[in-house]
């Protein structure tokens, strides 16, 4: 049976992988002078930019260390690490890109320049990714008590970036299953678990802006 932090990272990771495609669609649909649409594609690719940060972070400084602690070889996570150096530089372009669509229109060059970027940011992570879960999943079946996961879990959620939780519920109701996605609501604060159908509704909308399908997340 898998232990709780390999269910909960393989939850995430599938959001991750369906989130990327939603971008992926976003950015195809992309109408670079309706304005509404640029800055709801700006709030969405600042979200993609912080989550990603966060969740690198996460691993970094939070589960990377736990599992060393309790007598997993660094070496075997050194390319993981290695390949998080490669991959963060990315999201400082995508920040500075997707922030310059706030103010509204924009042309195609743009977007095209946009498509170009998220694009290589997108193999990045998706061959990180694979790279990642067949090292770091059984480390943390090994080397991660249920317990220490849950309270890393909980400490996690607290620090989790608040802007554009939408996104966050949206990927987890489409990109998660049913039990991948309680599992992981468990560790939010109750304010946020209360709001999710309000920040469900507010995902379809912005999905409705963007010209895509809420549902995208969850294609396999």
């Amino acid at each position: 049976m898998e232990c709780a932090a390999v269910r909960e990272f393989t939850g995430v990771h599938n959001m991750i992988r369906g989130l990327l495609r939603l971008m992926d669609s976003a950015l195809l649909k992309a109408t670079p002078d309706d304005s509404k649409q640029m800055k709801v594609l700006s709030d969405f690719g600042k979200f993609a930019v912080a989550g990603a940060h966060f969740h690198h972070t996460s691993e970094d400084n939070y589960y990377w260390p736990a599992i060393e602690r309790n007598g997993a070889d660094r070496l075997l996570l050194e390319p993981l690490i290695q390949e998080h150096h490669m991959i963060d530089p990315l999201l400082d372009e995508m920040k500075r890109a997707f922030e310059a669509l706030e103010v509204g229109p924009t042309d195609t060059q743009t977007i095209e320049s946009l498509r170009v970027l998220v694009g290589r940011f997108s193999d990045g992570m998706l061959s990180h990714l694979d790279h990642e879960e067949p090292i770091f999943f059984p480390l943390l079946t090994q080397y991660m008590p249920d317990a220490e996961n849950e309270q890393l879990a909980a400490e996690l959620a607290k620090k989790a970036p608040r802007k554009g939780l939408s996104w966050l519920i949206g990927g987890v109701e489409y990109g998660m299953t049913p039990e991948q996605a309680s599992e992981f609501l468990a560790a939010f604060p109750k304010p946020i678990q209360w709001m999710q159908p309000l920040l469900l509704r507010t995902y379809r909308k912005r999905c409705g802006v963007l010209g895509v399908d809420p549902a995208e997340p969850s294609h396999r």
